[in-house]
């Protein structure tokens, strides 16, 4: 596994609902170009500090093309800071990538490091 893009997101979007935290970002991620994805937050324990998402994303890529996939992981909470530790399988191509996303709910910031996971399987 190597580390393959490093990127920053932007947080466009927070819904908060009973049972689900919601977050929507936006960002120009490498080779994916611009990217738009979402995770489904559902929390573990009674202070909502950790748990599992499910997610999904759409690319706008440099050529006009567009790619798909799904994400699903787990996450970490303190205070407006989540830790998102995602698996993304992409729709239509090969790609599997292991993604770590920092973000603060607050500022709306955010990083982004993606590892492929089987570049040279």
């Amino acid at each position: 596994m190597r580390l393959t893009i490093e990127a920053e997101v932007t947080l466009t979007g927070v819904f908060m609902e009973k049972d689900q935290i919601i977050l929507n970002y936006e960002g120009e991620i490498g080779k994916y170009g611009h990217v738009f994805f979402n995770h489904k937050l559902t929390p573990s324990d009674s202070q909502e500090t950790k748990g599992s998402f499910t997610g999904f994303a759409r690319t706008v890529l440099n050529d006009g093309g567009s790619i798909q996939g799904t994400l699903s992981g787990v996450w970490k909470r303190s205070g407006p800071n989540f830790r998102i530790h995602s698996l993304d399988d992409a729709i239509g191509i090969e790609d599997q990538n292991y993604v770590e996303i920092t973000v603060d709910i607050v500022t709306k910031n955010g990083s982004l490091k993606l590892f492929n996971l089987y570049e040279h399987w």
